[in-house]
Parts: C-alpha cells; structure tokens; sequence
C-alpha cells in the first residue's frame, strides 16, 4: 500500500486491518479515548476501525498513518488526513471554505464513503507516553505536504472540541487559521482551515 512518510523522527505507515493492534494502542490509550466518545472503545471496534481505513486508502487514496519512533519503533500516535463525507455534519464547514464549486465536489469513488473531492481533514492523537514532544506537530506537518504536494488538495480543515487547548495550539502551529464553530453530537467544536491558494477574504461578507 503506497502512503508510507517519513518524517525526522517518525515512520507513519497507512492504517489496515493489519495494524488493528497499532491502532488500538493509540486509540484505547487513556490520554486518547476520552476525547472521542463517552466510553472506552472495545477492540473490535478498533478492528473495524482499521478495516475502513484500509479501505479509504485503496478507494480515496488516503486516510489515517500510524507514526512509529523511527528510532524504537514504538508506537507513538495516529494521524493524518481523510476525505470529509458528503453530510449535514460536514456540510457546516461550507461557511468556512470558499465560495467555489470544488467546495462540493464528489470523490469519484462512493465507496466506504461519499465523500469531498478536493478539501480534507486534518487530525492526531498521541499517546500519553509521547505527549509533549512535539509529535503532534510533526504529524500534522506531514498531512498537510502530503494534502497539498501529493493529492493536490485545494483545501485542508481541522476540528476539535472548544476546550481541547492543545489541539487548537498544534492548530495554530501549523498555521491554520481558526475560522469559526460546527455543532456536531450536540458538542460544540472549534474549526481551522487553510488553502492551497489565496485565503478567502471574507471581511466584506
């Protein structure tokens, strides 16, 4: 599977069904999990978890890395890009983007998922062992020069819960600009963007 990156401190290797393991390391670590549901997730849902990530990689060409120390090849984090789906949810984000036709344009594969075209989402999480390192950072970095240098993406966006302080810092690290809130689950989550061009100058709106 291509999408292997390389970063000065990391390895980040596509997610599959073959790093189920991997994948559960990161996302039933008790640093991680709280930020994305009320309950620990169970093992076979991280497993299917992979699957649909293995899946997104052969039919949208991108999706989740696990970022392994290059040194130890410990586990340190997931992150990366996926292609947004075509919903209500995602469909908030339109306000922040501009006004262009590419903003909702279909991927040509529906399958696992309808989904953008031409704008991704950015996200990370690291273990609580890796915490404070920088991590992060340098995932994000990584998603951003694979988006923009390799699918020629027009757009990128990140999302995180309004209180969650050290995502929005990684955020505003990797220059993207906070642009606004979405309401989704009932949970108000902070949005930042960038483009590939010229940002939208929306001062006259």
């Amino acid at each position: 599977m291509s999408g292997t990156r390389f970063t000065e401190r990391l390895r980040l290797e596509p997610v599959d069904a073959d790093r189920a393991s991997d994948l559960w390391l990161v996302m039933g670590d008790d640093a991680v999990w709280p930020w994305y549901g009320g309950a620990k997730p169970a093992y076979a849902e991280i497993e299917q978890s992979a699957r649909d990530m293995g899946d997104s990689w052969r039919r949208h060409g991108v999706h989740k890395w696990i970022a392994y120390e290059r040194d130890s090849g410990e586990v340190v984090g997931r992150g990366g890009l996926s292609r947004t789906p075509v919903d209500d949810d995602w469909g908030q984000l339109y306000a922040f983007l501009p006004d262009e036709p590419w903003v909702r344009a279909v991927h040509g594969s529906e399958r696992p998922c309808r989904a953008h075209a031409d704008w991704l989402e950015l996200g990370w999480a690291v273990r609580g062992k890796f915490r404070r390192q920088g991590y992060a950072t340098e995932i994000g970095r990584a998603g951003l020069a694979y988006a923009f240098e390799v699918l020629k993406a027009k757009a990128v966006v990140s999302c995180t819960l309004r209180h969650n302080a050290s995502s929005r810092a990684v955020m505003a690290r990797l220059g993207l600009r906070y642009a606004g809130e979405i309401v989704s689950g009932g949970d108000p989550y902070a949005v930042s963007v960038t483009t590939a061009g010229p940002r939208p100058d929306r001062s006259r709106a």
